[in-house]
């Protein structure tokens, strides 16, 4: 026979196994959300460049501000 001997038994911890597991999930759904935060934040208006209203002042909205200004009656 080759080695004549039992094998070796590998003990372990139940308990050890799930918190290493629940571990190991809780660090890879916090990557993901920070990855979602980042990439949800990178695709913003603001982060993106674009002007506001009052930046370029070809809205409607800042036009029809600046309509109403030039008005000298109120309503009609």
């Amino acid at each position: 026979m080759c080695g004549g001997g039992t094998p070796s038994v590998v003990q372990t911890d139940p308990q050890a196994e799930a918190d290493a597991a629940a571990d190991a999930a809780a660090k890879a759904a916090n990557a993901d959300a920070a990855a979602r935060k980042k990439r949800k934040k990178g695709s913003s208006l603001l982060a993106s460049g674009a002007q506001g209203a009052s930046d370029s002042g070809s809205s409607l909205l800042s036009s029809g501000a600046q309509a109403a200004q030039q008005k000298n009656t109120l309503g009609a």
